[in-house]
């Protein structure tokens, strides 16, 4: 679209002579084009920051708090409920239990106390205490005596009793087993501030010493067992139990003894942990900050306030947290990110055409028809984003830049289109996946399905691509089954119409801005267009030739990767300028020349004069701009050699003088684009065949080279784009379709010379 435009702004101007007045208008009409561009460009900059600000605001509403609402008021983006969350929060602390360590030195103290337990018991079994006997009544100086002698006594029982003798006494059962009992429960009382049942301590001043030291060691062992792990009240009398219940099942003998040993562990035992302040403090901000880290969220949509409701101060907080109480204040923060991202998406796209696409993007209607592919979906989108983040219809644009600037175009710029929309959508990242899925989908389908006359595919693959984008990813979300299809119906029917007004737009674009689309091509196309029928009517060898080069110039652009569609087209169009004097071009003659009875010169001018003729033709007809380019290039700047020798052999017979080679020579530019090359060559290729009467491939390949190695020579191709690759290729092209053409048929026998079968 864009080279065809630029070159029709210079058709046909002649040569300026360096540093003339009309050099100098030019110099100025130029920089003042440029200066025209900058300002266009930062209008459209401006518009377009505008329109992402007024679309990403959201409605605010004046209210305060303890008012009554007057609107239905719903969330326009998802957001964090700070209250709710708080809540949440301050109660996972308050659940949080108190964090308890196993001390090691209650551990050992109750060891310790265990053994001292049963060191107390055994030093009164081994040296018990004997009862001093009551005395009769004695005299003043018997009683004094007494009670020295008493205190003598009590003070030698006292040293025996704290002194443990280091040899035990002999087993047997003591002489006063209830005074020892009574000394045992005082000494354990005394010494571990724990009070041993009566029967408990009459048991152990009686107990043999076999069945005591089996004692001790249960409750040892018991003990280090219970104390190894880390127990609270309830987890201790847990383990005692357990620790009994299984030493019962381990006594064959004596399971009564176990009574004793629960006893003796529940008076000395207790939990080993303590409180750590520290580790429990750190606990409860750990979950409050996880609660804090995964807040209460408020969808998007959610109604937060209904007509008549109070705003409460948590409310409040919630609409400011939402940004929709006006408060007369402007939000510079939200205006600044908008321009930064703005600001960066179009360096992207001015650094993108500047460095990718200066061929195809340059002119003023490029711009233009660039300007409102992508101007039209943000536009719409201002208010279709209010009503679903999922509705933007960018694949709009997806589909116009794709059929006039190409798929890489398309692609880069439809992501720039989708993320100045995404501020529209609240940073939806469903709607980024599924525009971008559906862009390339309709950008990929516009540019395979130019061939074809059936637009549907484009639309039926992007509806298809957005249903099955956005059902996946409600898949993924666990969404809940209405929710997955309102969100792929709206989908399906933001890309289903956003491709067909895409469609029906192209003639208008067309009208506007001179361009060419494949729908339009497609129209060209057809045998009934008037251009068409008049060729095969008024010049039906021109049309026939016009049809071959066609097949040529089709099968050569599929060969190279070039728009095949246009190169075809192309063809069919490009002799429309014998249409005024189709009886001077000997496809359509039958019978005399007229050019026998011409002057060469006279013949030259009448032969030269059909690439414009051609653009005069077609611009009547409205055809496209790249179609006239390839009128207008399709001889480029050749000669017409036949008239030029013919006058150059009259002049040797002294008839006429010298010719001049420039007078026969075609003044249009050479071949700018692969598809005017590719028609040069198809015309020249074909006019040479018929003209030969070449009917061999090997000879069809010698010729079809050697027209392009003339072609080369001669500088036609030096603007083309084609590499040398490029030519082998298109020669490959050639002679394929020369194959097809050259295969002759099998000779059918006349029905005469058949024998019927007799009866």
């Amino acid at each position: 679209m864009s080279s065809a435009t630029h070159w029709s702004s210079g058709l046909s101007v002649p040569m300026k002579n360096p540093g003339s007045e009309e050099e100098c208008s030019m110099k100025i009409t130029s920089r003042t084009h440029k200066i025209l561009m900058v300002i266009l460009a930062a209008i459209l900059a401006v518009t377009v920051l505008l329109l992402v600000y007024t679309g990403s605001v959201p409605e605010k509403y004046r209210l305060s708090a303890g008012d009554a609402s007057p609107y239905d008021i719903t969330a326009p983006r998802s957001v964090r409920d700070k209250a709710e969350t708080d809540l949440r929060a301050a109660k996972a602390a308050a659940e949080v239990p108190d964090v308890m360590l196993r001390s090691d030195q209650i551990s050992e103290e109750v060891k310790s106390r265990i053994d001292l337990f049963f060191g107390i018991i055994s030093g009164l079994r081994a040296n018990p205490p004997q009862p001093t006997p009551l005395p009769t009544e004695p005299t003043t100086a018997e009683t004094t005596t007494g009670e020295t002698q008493a205190s003598e006594t009590q003070a030698s029982e006292t040293q025996a009793t704290e002194t443990e003798p280091t040899v035990p006494a002999i087993p047997g059962v003591t002489e006063y087993p209830e005074f020892l009992a009574e000394k045992i429960i005082l000494r354990l009382n005394t010494q571990l501030q724990i009070i041993l049942s009566q029967d408990d301590a009459l048991k152990y001043a009686t107990l043999e010493d076999q069945r005591f030291e089996s004692i001790k060691g249960h409750t040892q062992s018991l003990a280090n067992l219970i104390m190894a792990g880390t127990v609270d009240t309830s987890g201790l009398k847990n383990a005692l139990a357990d620790r009994i219940d299984e030493l019962k099942k381990s006594m064959n003998f004596y399971q009564e003894d176990s009574g004793l040993v629960e006893r003796a562990l529940g008076l000395i035992l207790k939990p080993n942990v303590v409180f750590d302040q520290v580790a429990t403090e750190n606990a409860r901000k750990a979950a409050f900050d996880k609660v804090q880290n995964n807040p209460v969220m408020i969808d998007k949509g959610t109604r937060i306030v209904s007509v008549g409701d109070i705003i409460t101060d948590e409310t409040y907080r919630l609409l400011q947290d939402l940004s929709i109480i006006d408060n007369g204040s402007f939000d510079y923060a939200f205006f600044a990110g908008i321009i930064l991202l703005i600001s960066l998406l179009v360096l992207i796209v001015a650094f993108y055409i500047r460095h990718y696409e200066k061929e195809n993007i340059r002119t003023f209607s490029d711009y233009a028809a660039l300007a409102l592919s992508m101007m039209i979906p943000l536009v719409l989108s201002v208010y279709l984003a209010r009503q679903s983040s999922l509705t933007p219809p960018v694949y709009f644009a997806a589909v116009l830049i794709s059929a006039y600037f190409g798929f890489r175009a398309a692609t880069i710029l439809s992501i720039c289109l989708i993320a100045a929309i995404m501020p529209m959508t609240s940073f939806d990242p469903i709607f980024l996946i599924v525009a971008l899925c559906g862009c390339l989908t309709a950008a990929l389908f516009t540019r395979g399905i130019i061939r074809k006359d059936n637009y549907a595919f484009i639309i039926i693959a992007t509806a298809g691509t957005n249903f099955i984008v956005t059902f996946s990813a409600g898949l993924l979300q666990k969404s809940n089954w209405s929710d997955i299809m309102l969100s792929s119906g709206f989908t399906v029917l933001s890309g289903t119409l956003s491709v067909i007004a895409a469609i029906g737009i192209m003639p208008l674009f067309e009208m506007l801005f001179n361009s060419v689309s494949p729908l339009r091509l497609i129209e060209l196309s057809q045998p009934g267009h008037p251009l068409l029928r008049r060729l095969f009517v008024e010049a039906p060898g021109s049309s026939q030739h016009s049809m071959m080069v066609a097949n040529l110039a089709d099968a050569a652009a599929v060969a190279i990767g070039a728009n095949a569609l246009l190169a075809r087209v192309g063809s069919y169009y490009h002799d429309i300028g014998k249409l005024e004097t189709p009886l001077m071009f000997t496809e359509n003659q039958e019978g005399e020349n007229p050019h026998d009875s011409m002057v060469p010169e006279k013949s030259a001018e009448v032969i030269l004069s059909h690439p414009d003729a051609g653009v005069r033709i077609g611009k009547r007809y409205r055809l496209p701009i790249p179609i006239l380019k390839i009128i207008h290039e399709h001889h480029g700047s050749t000669a017409q050699i036949y008239f030029y020798n013919k006058a150059k052999k009259s002049a040797e017979n002294g008839a006429r003088p010298e010719p001049d080679l420039s007078q026969f020579k075609y003044r249009c530019p050479v071949p700018s684009t692969r598809e005017s090359a590719i028609v040069m060559l198809a015309d020249s290729v074909e006019a040479a065949m018929k003209s030969t009467g070449t009917s061999k491939l090997e000879d069809a390949e010698v010729l079809i080279r050697k027209i392009i190695k003339i072609k080369n020579e001669q500088d036609q191709l030096i603007a083309s784009g084609l590499s040398y690759h490029d030519v082998e290729v298109l020669v490959q092209a050639f002679l394929q379709v020369y194959t097809g053409h050259f295969h002759e048929r099998v000779s059918y026998p006349d029905e005469r010379s058949i024998r019927q079968p007799s009866n």
